[in-house]
């Protein structure tokens, strides 16, 4: 057998199910369970023209309206197919073999995965049991062979967040020890702040943010990276020359016109997410509420029973998560209340159920 290189003998890529989600209620992968209605995918698409599908792509007006959203300039703007290609861009270009990444434990998969494709060393700072992080032992770990720190802000799987003071302290002690400070803003539209206006005065500063969350575009694969122009123009070194699809292009260009499809999805899921948070604690769970469109809570000695019973109602939970000091615990996305009604009557039955069994 011909070898790989030797940065990706140590990588593990979890098995992910490509099959068989559609027409299930699919809360496992903090996506948008709703979607949008026929009228509006119709709408989205009235620009798709047959000289749209014939010709490349052009995505400079995406980059424009993006760029205008988010009050910076066109070369502060980076697209890519989902924000995850976006770090993976910024890594390939700033992370050499042996340097440090430094990321929280547990965080987003993919900034372990490629911080060994890189050859880096990933350093974590872990979470307790009470899912908070030391912010001073974080401040230890950077220092000069410190290239990248990598944060996701709210943080999945915990949906837990640090606060903006804490991140700026991150950002310029990286800064001043020569390193990248990244924040992975999936969530932010259910979490609404930001580190984004502080790019202008921390050239290290690098934002992510995706159209998979509260855009409710998971299928069209686009994110995007604001950064100071420098380390963008060395991002885009990465980059496929058409690196966007139109479909991606169109329909994306119609969500940052109709902002208000936002607003209203978020805001679905905060009722939605108060309901069920209410409804576990009624059942006795422990709940890890978080900022972001999922709620962690502990399932306790049955939750092997608990996510076969959904999986069979074809509502979808994560089997697994990186959560090893508790194994125990639920990720669940929120969805619309009539979903989250469907989620706890399953939930309250297979309770009930083996309350039942226990008594006989």
């Amino acid at each position: 057998m011909i070898e790989p290189r030797r940065a990706l003998r140590d990588v593990y890529r979890y098995p992910v199910p490509q099959a068989g989600r559609y027409g299930k209620l699919r809360l496992d992968k903090n996506e948008s369970p709703v979607g949008f209605p026929a009228n509006v995918i119709q709408e989205m698409l009235e620009g798709v023209t047959p000289e749209l599908l014939a010709a490349y792509p052009e995505p400079y007006t995406l980059y424009r309206k993006i760029a205008k959203w988010n009050g910076v300039d066109v070369e502060n703007v980076l697209l890519a197919s989902g924000s995850e290609l976006a770090i993976r861009y910024l890594f390939e270009a700033f992370l050499e073999p042996g340097d440090q990444l430094l990321i929280l434990n547990p965080s987003f998969a993919m900034f372990e995965v490629y911080g060994k494709i890189c050859g880096a060393r990933v350093v974590t700072q872990d979470y307790d049991r009470r899912f908070r992080i030391s912010i001073p032992a974080l401040l230890d770990k950077i220092g000069n062979r410190t290239k990248i720190v990598a944060i996701a802000n709210p943080n999945n799987p915990t949906g837990t967040v640090i606060g903006q003071p804490d991140l700026l302290r991150i950002a310029r002690k990286a800064a001043a020890c020569g390193a990248l400070a990244l924040v992975d803003e999936a969530y932010f539209h259910f979490y609404d702040e930001t580190m984004l206006p502080h790019c202008r005065e921390l050239d290290n500063l690098v934002v992510t943010r995706t159209f998979s969350k509260a855009c409710g575009l998971a299928g069209l694969r686009l994110g995007y990276a604001i950064a100071s122009p420098p380390i963008i123009k060395e991002m885009m070194k990465l980059q496929p020359i058409d690196h966007a699809n139109c479909f991606a292009l169109k329909v994306a260009e119609w969500v940052v016109d109709h902002e208000e499809v936002i607003r209203a999805h978020v805001k679905e899921v905060a009722a939605g997410k108060a309901f069920l948070v209410s409804e576990l604690r009624r059942l006795g769970m422990k709940v890890v509420e978080g900022a972001a469109n999922f709620v962690l809570f502990d399932a306790g000695t049955r939750k092997d029973e608990i996510v076969d019973r959904l999986q069979q109602q074809d509502i979808l939970v994560p089997a697994h998560l990186r959560l090893p000091a508790h194994p125990r615990y639920i990720r669940a996305a929120v969805g619309s209340l009539p979903q989250m009604s469907r989620f706890v009557e399953v939930l309250s039955g297979t309770l009930q159920a083996g309350r039942a069994r226990r008594v006989h």
